[in-house]
This record gives structure tokens, C-alpha cells and sequence, in this order.
């Protein structure tokens, strides 16, 4: 009886985390991706990409940190359509549970179903990528080691 107890006070607790997550995940969301990729997540073609079923979206979850962190810059094709603009930087103003929060509420609106991503996540991103001094590139996001992983077809 004690574990069954215990067992439903944990999976309370990680559903109300869960629930926090998305809460402050749509707020970052409104407040500074917004714009480009518009409340839908469908983006303003040709300038900016849609966040809909992506493989920058749903694909590996450290490189989604690491394209909100340093930004992308240049052009790049998502879902066969060619955008060119940039993605400003954000690991000056954004904590490593912001974009976390960011990540897990893009990774599951907008038709997107991917699991939530922890703010150790985006930590060992930050760490990983702290000397890197440009944003990235449609190259350099193409040739990412585990880009295939889960990534949309």
C-alpha cells in the first residue's frame, strides 16, 4: 500500500513538473518565437521555417539546444522549401530551463509528439558548445552526429 501511495505521489509530482514545463515553455515560446514562427508553428515562408513535424524539431534534442543557444544563420531547406534569414542567439538571455521549457513545448505543439527535453540537456550543450563563437549552418546542422536519430521522414 505504502509503494502504490508512494508510486502516485511520484507520477503526481512529474505530471505537475510536466504541466510547469509546457506552462513556461509556451510562455518563452509567445514571448520571443512568436514572430517569426508565428502561433502555429507554420512559419513565414521563404524567411522563416515552420516548427510543424520538422527534423530540426523532432530529430536529435541536443541539437535543437544548440540551434536556440548559438542560433542559425544563412540559408537552410526545411520540408523541401528554401528559407535565408537568421536566428538570433539566445544563450545570453535564456536559462537552460527556459529553453528546455521552449524545446519540450515545440517538440510536443504543433502536431509535433516528441518527449520533453531536461534542462541537463540543454546544460551539456551550453557546456559543449561555450567556445564556439558563430551561429550554425544548414551544413553544420545536416552533418550533426545523431541528426537522424528520431527525425521526421
Amino acid at each position: 500500500m505504502k509503494k502504490t501511495v508512494a508510486l502516485l505521489a511520484l507520477l503526481l509530482v512529474q505530471a505537475s513538473y510536466a504541466e510547469d514545463q509546457m506552462e513556461l515553455g509556451k510562455s518563452v515560446y509567445m514571448q520571443l518565437c512568436v514572430a517569426c514562427h508565428q502561433p502555429t508553428g507554420a512559419g513565414l515562408p521563404p524567411v522563416f521555417p515552420p516548427l510543424t513535424q520538422t527534423e530540426y524539431v523532432v530529430g536529435s534534442p541536443e541539437r535543437f539546444a544548440a540551434m536556440i543557444l548559438k542560433g542559425v544563420m544563412g540559408p537552410i531547406t526545411v520540408k523541401d522549401m528554401p528559407y535565408n534569414n537568421m536566428m538570433p542567439p539566445q544563450e545570453a538571455l535564456l536559462t537552460d530551463s527556459k529553453i528546455a521549457a521552449a524545446i519540450t513545448y515545440v517538440r510536443a505543439s504543433f502536431g509535433n509528439t516528441a518527449p520533453a527535453v531536461a534542462p541537463e540537456v540543454v546544460a551539456a550543450a551550453r557546456a559543449k558548445f561555450a567556445d564556439r563563437k558563430t551561429s550554425w549552418t544548414e551544413a553544420d546542422l545536416k552533418a550533426w552526429p545523431d541528426a537522424g536519430a528520431s527525425a521526421a521522414k
